[in-house]
């Protein structure tokens, strides 16, 4: 074989394995391809059946608000018939389906039921009471229901309380009225029988990020004697424990009216609160009470965050 015909055999030979080469590039490429295909299909298919799925904290508020907001509605710009109403009118949603997404248990202590709904898996909880008032029945019950929970509880007087908050409950105690703003201001205090005195009081806000120290504030019982509605205005949105970042899981609180020897417009307040919850779309109102003790008028409420996910990823089933 000559050299001439040499070449021309080993030239053959480079091309064909060139081609072998080609088809096996062509193949792998084909075969990424379909496999990239196929990853953007799952994927698809996935993003369809995760934002088709009924959003639960959603259906719940929408549950509310629908049962709610048509029975308030005409009572809108009429605050004392708005304030003793509310309950009653309202009374026939305390047992909406959607509810059962959340379970709840009774709390009860010396004169009251509160209500609390157990998280769905293992997590160390944060709870708050504002306004102790000689008794933490309600605090030892829900102990017993979940162990896990750290208890911070604040009132103005130190008497008997600091001992039942921290030696019988195994919490932190404060000696502040805690309302929506700081300064010496009318409070009434528990000891022994209510009376009105000039307290300190710490902003809302201020306690839970500089006292409480947490992000999240899983259960809050509120009873603090008419300085409530300075509270609770800022934890709507926009409000400054929100724009704070602390997220409020689950509020029992008492809403009073006439109780400071100058009354400040309470049953507007309440009006304008719940007006503005069900613009919010953050929380629910859950077994609302209306209470006639005396010549006194209040109203409890149970309010679920359903708008916060860290809230609801623990506390709805």
């Amino acid at each position: 074989m000559n050299i001439t015909r040499l070449n021309i055999y080993y030239y053959f030979l480079i091309r064909r394995g060139m081609c072998i080469g080609k088809q096996d590039v062509t193949l792998q490429i084909g075969l990424i391809r379909r496999l990239f295909s196929y990853a953007l299909l799952v994927v698809f298919i996935f993003l369809v059946y995760y934002f088709m799925q009924p959003n639960s904290n959603k259906l719940i508020f929408k549950a509310f608000r629908d049962c709610v907001f048509p029975k308030l509605l005409p009572l809108k710009g009429q605050h004392k018939e708005f304030w003793y109403s509310f309950t009653n009118i309202t009374k026939q949603c305390n047992g909406l389906p959607e509810y059962n997404a959340l379970d709840i248990r009774p709390a009860p202590n010396r004169a009251e039921v509160k209500y609390i709904a157990l998280p769905n898996k293992k997590e160390q909880l944060t709870m708050v009471t504002l306004g102790i008032g000689h008794d933490v029945k309600a605090e030892i019950r829900l102990k017993e229901l979940y162990p896990n929970i750290d208890f911070h509880g604040s009132d103005p007087s130190n008497e008997i309380n600091r001992d039942l908050y921290e030696n019988k409950l195994g919490g932190k105690y404060y000696q502040y009225a805690v309302s929506g703003e700081k300064g010496m201001k009318n409070s009434r205090v528990y000891r022994e029988e209510y009376k009105e005195e000039i307290t300190e009081h710490v902003g809302a806000e201020y306690f839970l990020k500089n006292f409480v120290r947490k992000d999240r504030v899983d259960i809050l019982w509120i009873d603090i004697e008419g300085n409530e509605f300075s509270f609770l205005e800022q934890i709507h949105n926009g409000g400054t424990i929100d724009k704070e970042g602390i997220k409020i899981c689950q509020i029992n609180v008492e809403l009073h009216k006439d109780l400071l020897e100058k009354p400040e417009g309470e049953m507007e307040k309440f009006h304008d609160f719940i007006f503005k919850i069900l613009e919010d779309g953050k929380y629910i109102s859950i077994n609302p009470y209306f209470v006639e003790y005396l010549k006194y008028r209040f109203i409890r409420l149970f309010l679920v965050n359903v708008g916060d996910n860290e809230c609801t990823n623990l506390y709805l089933k």
